[in-house]
């Protein structure tokens, strides 16, 4: 297939140039190997059972391999004797694999691919009782293709999706986003927090809302004032985070910031559930939820928009009404509202988000979320 091809030429073009360090154990099977090794996941992914479709993750580390054994809270276990990898076998396993903990192990160095074990990765006993770790980076960083649904495979990296394959389309799906874009620099435009201090706070919300596959909007402005004219927010209760506080508690600080930033980032993300925006400044203060946008769509000049593609050049095959009325309502809020980042939340947990530059409304879509 033609675009599986394409997908597996995507992988090898975004592994080579991703910052991450890759181990010698980590060496993708050459091109026509992962290629077929897709096929057949394809082909495992239409098989229902019981109104179920198959949904686990495959790796390739080699049997002999000790780059598991780097990580604490993972284990693996290795079948007596090796499977062959086919649409049956597959099919037969899959219940038993859960994608949020485990890895299906396959050796592809021969003339037939085999299964040879299990990667199992879990929770610490403290982090399960708090609930804290309940999404996010459980899973070893190592390459695996992950089969997510009939027809989708995603590429991933641990559990950061690199390239997103789904009935025929390959998008790659940025992780800078949210560091190294305009979308960047206008979140830090005004804002005191440190980097490393947004970004804790936004990416456990972000994680968090896209887990509960309601969708939502999430509006950063400068203020409730900048966006007075433009938005009626239903439920507003100011909320300050101040992160500056912790520092007074000395040594047990780090757990103080933690469990806080948890917490708060966690009541934000539920909130994104509510019909309605999540409104927040650029220090990522609560002003409200159930926000309304006062822009009449029909009647306004629709904004200049300019879609950038993860080379960071503009994609000439999308257009404004490519989707719904929500992404809409936020390309124009980000027209009339200076300084304002919107973020919006598919359903499907995938995630854009625009910002206005240069008179240009910009619109970063397939954006992925890296490891917290």
């Amino acid at each position: 297939m033609d675009e599986i091809r394409s997908f597996v030429k995507i992988i090898y073009e975004c592994v080579e140039s991703n910052h991450k360090v890759m181990e010698e154990d980590q060496k993708l099977p050459d091109a026509d190997v992962l290629e077929s090794v897709c096929n057949t996941l394809l082909n495992v992914s239409t098989m229902a059972e019981e109104l179920r479709y198959p949904s686990f993750r495959v790796c390739f580390i080699d049997r002999e391999s000790l780059i598991l054994d780097m990580y604490l809270h993972s284990h693996t276990v290795i079948f007596e004797s090796a499977l062959d990898f086919n649409t049956r076998e597959l099919h037969r396993l899959a219940p038993a694999l859960n994608p949020a903990m485990s890895y299906l192990l396959i050796d592809t160095s021969g003339d037939e691919y085999k299964i040879i074990g299990i990667n199992a990765s879990y929770t610490i006993w403290e982090n399960i009782m708090l609930k804290e770790i309940d999404t996010g980076n459980r899973m070893p960083g190592i390459f695996n293709l992950y089969l997510k649904g009939p027809g989708e495979i995603d590429a991933c990296f641990g559990e950061s999706t690199l390239v997103r394959y789904m009935s025929g389309r390959c998008d790659f799906l940025r992780t800078d986003t949210f560091t190294k874009t305009q979308v960047a620099e206008e979140l830090r435009r005004g804002s005191y927090l440190s980097e490393e201090d947004r970004l804790k706070v936004l990416y456990r919300i972000l994680w968090k809302a896209a887990e509960y596959k309601h969708g939502g909007l999430i509006f950063i402005v400068p203020d409730e004032d900048s966006c007075r004219d433009y938005l009626t927010i239903k439920y507003k209760i100011p909320t300050p985070f101040a992160f500056g506080d912790h520092k007074k508690l000395g040594r047990h600080a780090d757990q103080v910031l933690k469990k806080a930033v948890i917490t708060y980032a966690d009541l934000l993300a539920k909130f994104t559930s509510v019909d309605g925006a999540l409104v927040l400044d650029k220090n990522l203060n609560l002003i409200g939820f159930g926000g309304e946008t006062e822009i009449s769509i029909s009647g306004a000049t629709r904004p200049e928009l300019s879609f950038i593609g993860s080379d960071n050049k503009e994609v000439s095959d999308r257009r404004y009404d490519d989707n719904g009325m929500r992404h809409r309502a936020c390309y124009h809020f980000c027209n009339y509202v200076e300084g304002a980042v919107a973020i919006i939340i598919s359903q499907d947990g995938t995630v854009k988000a625009c910002t206005k530059k240069g008179g240009k409304v910009l619109v970063y879509d397939d954006v992925a979320l890296p490891l917290m």
